[in-house]
């Protein structure tokens, strides 16, 4: 095969033609030690989607984002929209994250566990393969045939069925288990809205996958523009043995014969010999790929592998820079601070404000009191019996309106409390008083309020 012309710019994505025309790819399914484990990781965070609403710890789902109720429940932790710094301090540790594992190892989150490349690569194109075959040439049959319409046409309907699979997959996530069951046995009428949203999703996951495809890695998705920034010549990528292959050819003295094979295999067609290129989603396909082409021409093995531009020049490897100790410093730091949020997480969340419309109130007995309306929310399975108790000096009573004071396993408790003090013992209009929560003799939470008083 003739060397082909490498071209030194490009100003187009790689799936559009000259003429401004989409170029589908078909991508010829590897084989290889790293398509194996890349199918291992991704059939576990498969099943980590599947079952994480459904298994429980300490009776609480493993992963349940329950946006009505504002109840978050992260590996059986349940977490409530009042700690919302927890989700926040979250949020920034998985952002810090990725940024320097992206520094450090490249696109690696995109080809391996990025849910548009597993539902795409490992779903998706197997049912394109089981019906279609495998695209060895990079071009899908065109021979029209009655057997090859009823395959396609069956391949459509699978692709259907596996959409509406997965959005219900990705509802349980809001809703848990028994709920979404609940609505899926209900006539539809009783949860029209639920079941429109459920029909949209699921067509825009089949246009997604059986229209769309790769352009949502190459033309959407921000992160492949990101690598640009965050990469430098010690990022850990795929990456082509350029010392090594050149000059390309089967008569040259280069290993790379220019066969074409990882490019036959690459999900969204860039020629990983041109460089980094923000398509490139680290899959390792063409890794596996190209060491069959080695085997068979009895050549070493990794003409493209993991490695960096620093490690091809020098033949050293250095995963770090300076960059990625910074990164590191910053996520050390970040997880400090959430571990010492969680840590000082109470187990129950009370807020207790003046009730609307009063101020004080002046008892026959010489009393003055104070009413506010107090909620508290259990963030724990178990039952408790509260009682709330002054902290402060000054002599008083504070008790419920009624009696209720149990707090149920994962509940909210409301209430009036009534807070009293002698009118001899306040001495100002406005005196800050704390509030102890308690389950018997164990103190829980601490509140402060302001009680009011006439002027003396």
């Amino acid at each position: 095969m003739d060397k082909q012309e490498q071209p030194s710019f490009r100003d187009r994505p790689i799936n559009i033609d000259n003429n401004g025309k989409r170029k589908w790819i078909y991508a010829k399914q590897p084989k290889g030690k790293w398509y194996i484990r890349r199918n291992i990781f991704a059939w576990v965070c498969l099943l980590f989607l599947i079952f994480a609403p459904i298994i429980k710890i300490g009776n609480n789902p493993l992963m349940l984002l329950d946006i009505a109720s504002r109840k978050f429940s992260l590996f059986g932790n349940l977490i409530y929209a009042q700690d919302n710094y927890i989700l926040a301090l979250i949020m920034a540790v998985t952002v810090v994250f990725i940024v320097m594992f992206t520094v450090t190892f490249g696109r690696l989150w995109c080809g391996w566990a990025c849910p548009q490349t597993i539902f795409l690569e490992m779903i998706f194109r197997r049912i394109e393969y089981l019906f279609e075959g495998n695209y060895r040439h990079g071009k899908k049959p065109t021979e029209v045939s009655i057997k090859l319409v009823l395959k396609r046409l069956t391949k459509h309907v699978t692709f259907l069925m596996v959409s509406i699979f997965f959005t219900n997959i990705f509802l349980m996530w809001f809703t848990g288990p028994q709920k979404l069951l609940s609505m899926i046995k209900a006539p539809i009428s009783e949860n029209i809205t639920v079941f429109s949203f459920m029909l949209a999703i699921s067509i825009f996951y089949y246009w997604i996958y059986s229209y769309f495809r790769e352009q949502v890695c190459t033309m959407i998705c921000p992160y492949g523009r990101l690598q640009g920034v965050l990469l430098d010549s010690k990022s850990i990528s795929v990456i082509y043995d350029y010392k090594r292959g050149e000059p390309r050819g089967s008569k040259t003295a280069g290993d790379c014969i220019d066969c074409g094979q990882c490019i036959a295999v690459c999900p969204t067609g860039i020629d990983i010999k041109n460089g980094s290129q923000l398509e490139c989603i680290n899959c390792t396909a063409c890794i596996d790929e190209c060491n069959v082409v080695m085997k068979k021409i009895k050549k070493q093995p990794n003409l493209i592998r993991f490695d960096s531009v620093y490690g091809i020049e020098t033949g050293k490897r250095i995963i770090g820079s300076v960059r990625t100790y910074a990164y590191s410093a910053v996520l050390l730091v970040l997880v400090i601070v959430l571990s010492a949020a969680i840590s000082k997480r109470t187990l129950i969340d009370a807020t207790i404000i003046r009730v609307s419309g009063t101020i004080y109130q002046e008892m026959d007995n010489g009393e003055i009191t104070n009413m506010f309306t107090t909620k508290v929310i259990n963030k724990t399975n178990a039952n408790k019996k509260l009682s709330f108790r002054l902290l402060d000096k000054i002599n008083g009573t504070v008790k419920l309106a009624n009696q209720n004071d149990s707090l149920k396993g994962n509940g909210a408790l409301e209430n009036i409390l009534i807070v009293a003090f002698d009118k001899q013992n306040i001495t100002h209009r406005i005196t800050k008083v704390t509030i102890g929560i308690f389950e018997k003799d164990n103190l829980l939470m601490k509140a402060k309020i302001n009680f009011i008083a006439p002027v003396k």
